[in-house]
């Protein structure tokens, strides 16, 4: 296995870049030479931005981008901060601003199916991000894997309209649910025969302050479990997702796309919204 993730900090730094602690089991250089065993993906989003009906971003990689707007600058790459993406809110009720891969069709990243322990394979994700508001009734945002097609629908990236709630379909990552904006919320779903499950009061958003988010599986000697991540830390057993046996409310075995989304709420203001450095993903086969 060959690994090779040194970014010269500590697990627990706030830093710029990928959190150790997630990614040094990742075989990033075996997915890379073999495609058959894994793949991975970092995207910076140092890519230009193509205006038009539908919005791209980093076309080669089936970046795309969607505003009810259909406004170029609500899906701004800010050129002069190292490719951070903001996706703005412009002060509508329900408007959604949404960012994902695969042309908004295609589910390339596939989650591990639940089963007896160590039978998981590998998946990793983490990004950077931070909210403008953490003002209640402001905006939701979501930021992790979901079903494709997501970005227009009619609620749109992910959650119901308004950001109040996750919609039901399949996902698994981190919420700002408009009615507790300074709460980033864990969250997955299993559409077709599971229930939304959630872990609330773990990870306290603070306005125009960068976090690092992300989750991997780990097997241990209990079990086989998903486990989340802020700025490097483990954020405890509590907020674990057992696939050790089969568990109705994961998403398993499902082709997922990156979703970065916005959605205003009653209260969102022009310049709402929530930015993002990067994403990195990868999944074994």
């Amino acid at each position: 296995m060959s690994a090779f993730v040194r970014y010269g900090a500590a697990e627990s730094e706030v830093s710029r870049m990928p959190s150790p602690i997630i990614w040094n089991d990742c075989p990033v250089n075996d997915y890379l030479a073999d495609p058959a065993k894994g793949r991975h993906d970092f995207e910076d989003f140092l890519s230009g931005v193509v205006t038009g009906t539908t919005l791209v971003h980093g076309q080669p990689k089936g970046w795309i981008s969607y505003a009810t707007s259909n406004d170029v600058a609500d899906v701004a790459l800010q050129t002069d901060d190292e490719g951070w993406l903001l996706l703005q809110q412009r002060g509508t009720d329900a408007d959604v601003v949404a960012v994902t891969d695969g042309e908004n069709t295609a589910g390339m990243w596939k989650t591990p199916s639940a089963g007896s322990q160590g039978s998981a394979k590998g998946l990793w994700f983490e990004a950077r991000i931070k909210v403008v508001s953490i003002t209640d009734s402001d905006n939701g945002a979501f930021v992790g894997l979901a079903a494709p097609g997501e970005a227009k629908t009619s609620a749109g990236g992910g959650m119901t309209a308004g950001g109040a709630a996750m919609s039901d379909i399949d996902y698994v990552g981190f919420a700002q649910l408009s009615g507790d904006c300074d709460d980033l919320t864990l969250v997955y779903n299993e559409a077709t025969s599971g229930t939304a499950q959630s872990s609330t009061g773990v990870i306290t958003l603070v306005a125009d302050t960068w976090h690092r988010v992300g989750f991997k599986i780990v097997t241990k000697s209990q079990g086989t479990y998903v486990q989340f991540y802020d700025d490097g830390v483990y954020l405890g057993a509590a907020t674990d997702i057992d696939l050790t046996t089969t568990n109705a409310n994961w998403p398993g075995a499902t082709n997922m796309a990156r979703l970065l989304s916005s959605i205003g709420e009653s209260g969102v203001a022009n310049g709402d919204g929530i930015y993002v450095d990067w994403v990195r993903v990868a999944t074994a086969l």
